[in-house]
């Protein structure tokens, strides 16, 4: 069977053109300015959880508040090690091309399927732990907290369900466009 190298010649101008959609450059520019708000909201709860509980253990030194504070540096340290790999090759296109504005959005779409699994499995451990540590001591059992926990995992897990069924659509979409431009 002989080549088209007409639909080639075709195929290799698209991937190598520089004029890319508006409307897939302006998706990518606001996924850009998204990483960068969640970035500093990342920062911000950094300073404000793993400070404050590192200063309140060192206001308050007994056992149970030195292990809180190290659990939550534990939890924010595997939250950070999981942001830096997953953001790894998704803040900006490589070259200013339809292909690669194309394979961005499939990248981080895919990062962010892998970061709600990784939020799922982290929002539990946290439950856990604060649970349990909560209720370590049976002179201080608070109700509220399982009730707080009883309410927000049920909306916490719709809330999920519905991120991760637009997500996989817009990647449907993105692998769909993909393969008709190939």
């Amino acid at each position: 069977m002989k080549p088209d190298l007409e639909l080639e010649a075709w195929r290799e101008q698209w991937q190598a053109d520089a004029v890319v959609p508006a409307d897939l450059r302006r998706k990518v520019e606001r996924g850009s300015r998204n990483m960068r708000l969640l970035l500093a909201v990342e920062v911000l709860i950094t300073v404000v959880m793993g400070g404050g509980s590192t200063l309140w253990a060192a206001m308050d030194p007994h056992t149970e508040m030195v292990v809180l504070s190290a659990a939550i540096w534990l939890f924010l340290g595997a939250a950070w090690t999981f942001a830096v790999v997953q953001r790894r090759g998704t803040w900006s296109p490589v070259a200013v091309s339809t292909a690669e504005f194309l394979d961005l959005s499939i990248r981080r779409c895919r990062s962010r399927l892998a970061s709600s699994r990784f939020g799922a499995v982290l929002y539990f451990a946290e439950m856990a732990f604060c649970l349990t540590w909560i209720y370590w001591d049976p002179a201080q059992r608070r109700p509220l907290a399982a009730i707080i926990f009883g309410v927000a995992t049920p909306v916490f897990l719709m809330g999920l369900a519905r991120y991760r069924r637009n997500t996989r659509a817009e990647l449907e979409r993105l692998l769909e466009l993909q393969r008709h431009r190939e």
